[in-house]
């Protein structure tokens, strides 16, 4: 098996919902396959819930932060807000679903 994709899992029922809404409004077109069929790795991020999209193509080595291509906001179960941005890398390839809770606390629902 590949060095990136040893921790992998499909996305979520609300992951891909909270990706196709990003995906809807993402300022440039992203190569994706079919939601169904992503595989993701959870990022260490203390819970918050944000992603890797590891690449068959590119080992983790060879890829970069290429741009954010759309954010957005939502209120978590417990009021506290939390920020979703959907990342890309050098090739415009899914890199990142950042998702931050403004209190660093757990992330307990996604919208979608």
């Amino acid at each position: 098996m590949c060095p990136d994709f040893e921790n992998t899992r499909r996305l979520s029922r609300k992951e891909a919902g909270l990706l196709r809404l990003l995906l809807a409004c993402a300022e440039t077109s992203v190569h994706i396959g079919a939601l169904e069929s992503i595989e993701v790795e959870p990022m260490d991020d203390g819970g918050m819930g944000s992603l890797y999209f590891p690449s068959p193509q590119k080992p983790r080595a060879q890829r970069r932060f290429g741009k954010c291509v759309a954010r957005t906001e939502f209120t978590d179960d417990d009021g506290v807000v939390v920020s979703a941005a959907l990342n890309v890398d050098q090739d415009g390839d899914l890199f990142e679903l950042d998702i931050w809770k403004t209190d660093f606390s757990p992330v307990s629902s996604l919208p979608g």
